[in-house]
């Protein structure tokens, strides 16, 4: 199958880089919602089945093809974890040096694969907690990489407009996928914004080509604890805001505006909403995805179904819209991650406890 990056190229502005090397990045599948929507009007778009596992592998292959390109040796990167993975494992690829600075909250599973992609990783402490406490960190580190000539790469359009090109990509095989339609809404969860305005701008790409006639309403569902964009939406405002993050929502928690305003922006001109859910909203959505679908995503990758869920309880979906949320992230980047309910539990047993009536059989 055709890279992303020799398929759209030239749409991604990477003329004249003599190597693409992917690891087999994008054309992931758009598949029906048996149970959890409305039989064939909700779709799932499976980011997770990227090669490390999110979304975030389009962007690092763009940003490390790149780098490649301009001689650069060693870059130095911010993660909540699937950025880093994504960028360990390309630049490995690449001979690129990595290095990580990550929060306290990013799961050990993404630590574990970073190192296994040869990342040098390096764990802040208060980094992504607060502005007040992030803020002096990141100056440190803009500092670190000007000095020594090296990158500081930001999944955002803020700071790596050039690698975050490759998230429109995702919007360019929705319309593929549905034959050259464009579904009614997206669902997006939104961290720092990135995901949500790269996904518009490649719709706009589309109709800007003439190969759309209309554009999808953009829904960005965030966390309740933070909460950065959606208020701000509702108060009509064009700014994001900075919260004091508490969220448990591993790579929603992004307490700072980094493309939040672009995102908030990007929802309003496409006409769609915000939704809020707590921390259990979205853990029980990653469940029923999981128990009644058999997809396994990461908390991250359900909030898009918690927003989905909570706008049809408002009725702000009408029968037969065409419908897709966006899956992030893979269970296994965080298998600490517990559904709300406790369902499915192992039971711990042993030989003597095998007989007929350990199980009911029907």
């Amino acid at each position: 199958m055709t890279s992303i990056l020799e398929k759209y190229k030239s749409l991604l502005s990477l003329d004249g880089i003599e190597r693409l090397d992917s690891l087999g990045e994008g054309n992931t599948p758009l598949i029906n919602s048996n149970n959890v929507g409305e039989k064939g009007h909700l779709l799932l778009k499976m980011e997770q089945l990227n090669p490390t596992g999110s979304f975030k592998d389009r962007f690092a292959a763009v940003e490390t093809a790149l780098m490649e390109r301009s001689g650069i040796k060693t870059f130095i990167a911010t993660s909540s974890g699937n950025t880093g993975s994504a960028l360990a494992a390309y630049s490995a690829r690449h001979r690129i040096r990595c290095l990580l600075f990550v929060n306290e909250i990013t799961p050990n599973g993404k630590l574990e694969q970073m190192l296994a992609y040869g990342a040098e990783i390096f764990r802040v402490k208060d980094f992504g907690v607060t502005n007040d406490l992030s803020a002096p960190i990141f100056d440190r580190l803009q500092r670190l990489a000007k000095e020594n000539g090296n990158p500081l790469v930001i999944s955002a359009f803020r700071y790596s407009p050039g690698g975050m090109r490759g998230v429109k990509t995702i919007a360019y095989e929705i319309v593929e996928q549905l034959q050259g339609a464009t579904p009614s809404q997206i669902f997006v969860p939104v961290g720092g914004g990135g995901l949500l305005s790269g996904i518009w701008r490649g719709f706009l790409d589309l109709k800007e080509l003439k190969l759309i006639d209309k554009l999808p309403r953009i829904n960005a569902v965030q966390p309740e604890l933070n909460d950065t964009l959606v208020t701000a939406l509702t108060e009509n405002s064009r700014v994001a805001r900075e919260v004091h993050t508490t969220t448990t929502i591993s790579g929603l928690a992004v307490q700072v505006d980094i493309d939040a305003t672009l995102a908030l922006n990007s929802v309003r001109d496409s006409g769609g909403s915000g939704y809020l859910v707590s921390d259990d909203d979205v853990r029980d959505a990653k469940e029923k995805l999981g128990l009644y679908e058999g997809v396994y995503v990461e908390p991250a990758g359900a909030a898009s179904v918690a927003g989905y869920l909570k706008a049809i309880s408002l009725g702000q979906i009408t029968e037969n819209e065409k419908v897709v949320c966006i899956m992030t992230g893979h269970g296994l980047k965080d298998v600490a991650a517990k559904g709300s309910s406790g369902g499915n539990k192992i039971k711990d047993i042993t030989l003597k406890d095998i007989n007929p009536s350990l199980i009911q059989f029907d």
